[in-house]
């Protein structure tokens, strides 16, 4: 009883630190959120008229027009949300609200993900490591970036991310049950609807799942045909349930299951030039990706202050959070090796595409995987700490607040 009190104070006390850190420096302390590009509450009024389209809009920057009829290219989960929220205001919502709790929720849920791992993995995972493996996740990364802005494409990733990471925690620990394995595709699957790169994440309880039931050579073949059986349902059920809502959300609006609406997109001339020559996602375009991810770095220069001169295509992940370099570290397990094949086939489809993201600080896509490269960075590191390690956590967090300020 004391230990569910404990853990019910600590999730609020994190729930109002972030929410207030988060939603101060959104709008520089004074509390009110601007209006960033919104689809989303558009979106949200059409579901509740019975429509799927974005009805008069005021800017078309990255909408679909189609047969004369606007749409947003994204998927329909963020929306949903908003659509409550929207009956019990009477009225649109500022976005920044909806990212901000997202963000706020998906802080609180790799915070339970660390007290697991401390418990069941790394005993010697001191309190004070695993606060400032918090402090990296919700100040030092991509996060930050995308929870501090309410435009549509933050939105949608966030509201997305949040789903990712609660799989994650769902499946991540040592006694998994058919159930756990369940609960966590449905998290993964539910993505479908959002950003749909983050159903990839399920390759994490795919690899524990063959793993626990089909791998060891000491289980009889008609318990792994049993397990084969029982895959299908915990795997197929959620998976295809929300592939087929996926499919019907494209046939609606585009009359056909595997339009998305990229092809009809309205965007930056530049942009546009890509994709007519080499297609939506093209392996021309994968050395560009992987420079913005990994190697583009920002520059510094003294102007009335120390300031920073970086690229809007995006900016390398391990300079602005030197502790990600701890992954290479991690030394390899059933759950550390489930880690890295997630990330590196989640980010498959990001390499592909014809944009980095733009206009960001840091590299967006890599949100998708956040959550999963602290992990690595946490087993890399065994759980202790060292000086290097400390001052990364700092520059992370300090890098992050200079790269957002400078969008401002």
């Amino acid at each position: 009883m004391y230990m569910n009190f404990r853990k019910m104070v600590i999730a609020a006390g994190i729930v109002g630190i972030v929410f207030v850190v988060y939603f101060g420096t959104a709008t520089q302390w004074t509390f009110r959120p601007k209006w960033y590009l919104d689809y989303f509450n558009p979106l949200a009024q059409s579901i509740r008229q019975g429509r799927l389209d974005i009805a008069n809009p005021a800017v078309t920057y990255d909408l679909v027009k189609y047969n004369g009829t606007w749409y947003a290219p994204w998927g329909i989960l963020p929306a949903l949300f908003f659509v409550p929220l929207q009956i019990i205001k009477g009225r649109f919502i500022p976005p920044l609200y909806v990212t901000l709790l997202f963000a706020t929720a998906d802080v609180v849920v790799f915070y339970f993900l660390l007290r697991r791992i401390k418990q069941e993995f790394l005993p010697s995972l001191s309190e004070a490591s695993l606060w400032l493996k918090l402090a990296i996740f919700s100040l030092g990364t991509t996060n930050v970036f995308v929870a501090k802005l309410g435009s549509v494409w933050h939105v949608d990733q966030m509201v997305t991310n949040f789903f990712g990471t609660l799989g994650t925690y769902i499946i991540f620990r040592k006694k998994r049950t058919l159930q756990s394995y369940f609960f966590s595709v449905l998290c993964f699957a539910t993505a479908l609807l959002g950003r749909a790169t983050i159903v990839l994440l399920v390759s994490i309880p795919a690899w524990l799942y063959f793993w626990d039931y089909m791998l060891p050579r000491s289980i009889p073949w008609s318990q792994k045909l049993r397990a084969i059986g029982n895959g299908i349902w915990v795997f197929g059920i959620p998976l295809g349930i929300f592939t087929g809502l996926f499919f019907l959300y494209n046939w609606l609006r585009f009359q056909s299951p595997l339009e998305y609406g990229y092809r009809f997109i309205t965007e930056a001339p530049n942009l546009a030039q890509l994709r007519e020559r080499y297609g939506i996602m093209s392996l021309s375009y994968v050395t560009t990706n992987i420079r913005y991810m990994l190697f583009e770095l920002p520059g510094f220069y003294w102007n009335s202050g120390l300031k920073l001169n970086f690229d809007l295509k995006g900016n390398s992940i391990f300079f602005l959070t030197p502790p990600f370099l701890a992954i290479f570290f991690a030394k390899l397990d059933r759950y550390v090796l489930s880690l890295w094949i997630a990330a590196i086939i989640t980010m498959i489809p990001s390499l592909l595409i014809y944009s980095t993201g733009w206009m960001q600080f840091g590299y967006r896509y890599s949100l998708d995987i956040t959550a999963v490269l602290v992990l690595l960075s946490l087993f890399g590191m065994r759980g202790k700490l060292n000086v290097p390690y400390v001052f990364g956590v700092v520059f992370s967090i300090v890098v992050y607040q200079m790269g957002i300020a400078a969008l401002r």
